[in-house]
């Protein structure tokens, strides 16, 4: 079974895409979808149907990180779907992920390619933080100059991303798990409230002596809004919070293991 597990938070019109995409292109797969409500004044409905079957966990706004792990915690399938509202599944993806799973043991994490709604690649797959990054990332040069190639390495936009690849870590918005590669607890560190659960759960992976793999033969829509780019919105500060809970954990900002 693949247990699909997203969080809401005043998203139930994306929800309710999401969860039509997955009936659409469930394939032969069993699945389940498992929603940690965190804006409880919106009224999870979803039209019942016994190929997506749907859990929907109350929360108080615990975060994404915790929300998932509310949602793994009540799941039950084999292979791990973490994704969010905002994101549509395509033909093929969720059979296609598994496999490869199956095929590459060494692989932790398998993250799709992504697109934007209007086909659009996105990029999804990042090189681990460093200093200058995070400086000019904040920078109001950002808006005005060419990026330097220290950011643009850091986009992997020196990567063909019509092949397979090894990457740092990839948006936490779409990715794929082993069920037995997760500790009882769940994915995520829940001392990131928003932002930086997936750095964290990548460089974890890459610890353990296993792979983030960017499989671009499996894709997904993602309508990415990027609210933490404007640094003085509540999304900024989450971003700006994590970033340095991030930096405090791993003393400083480490790169991938040799």
């Amino acid at each position: 079974m693949i247990s699909v597990l997203t969080v809401n938070y005043r998203a139930a019109v994306d929800l309710a895409g999401l969860a039509l995409s997955l009936r659409e292109f469930r394939g032969d797969e069993p699945i389940e979808l498992v929603v940690c409500n965190n804006s409880p004044e919106d009224a999870i409905e979803l039209p019942p149907s016994a190929e997506l079957p749907v859990r929907v966990i109350e929360a108080d706004n615990v975060g994404f990180g915790a929300g998932i792990n509310l949602a793994f915690a009540a799941s039950q399938g084999d292979v791990i779907f973490i994704a969010n509202p905002d994101v549509r599944v395509t033909n093929g993806v969720l059979v296609r992920a598994s496999e490869i799973l199956s095929e590459q043991p060494d692989a932790g994490i398998v993250v799709p390619m992504l697109r934007y709604p209007d086909g659009e690649v996105q990029p999804s797959v990042r090189r681990f933080y460093t200093w200058p990054v995070v400086f000019y990332a904040r920078s109001p040069l950002r808006a005005l100059t060419v990026p330097p190639r220290f950011f643009r390495e850091y986009l992997y936009e020196d990567m063909d991303r019509s092949q397979p690849a090894d990457v740092d870590w990839g948006l936490g918005a779409a990715m794929f798990l082993r069920r037995d590669d997760i500790p009882a607890t769940g994915p995520f560190d829940e001392r990131f409230f928003l932002y930086f659960e997936d750095v964290d759960l990548c460089l974890r992976t890459w610890r353990e002596g296993r792979r983030v793999a960017y499989c671009p033969q499996i894709e997904c829509i993602h309508a990415h809004r990027r609210a933490s780019r404007r640094a003085l919105s509540a999304a900024g500060w989450h971003h700006f919070r994590s970033l340095w809970r991030f930096a405090l954990k791993h003393h400083g900002l480490p790169q991938r293991p040799e």
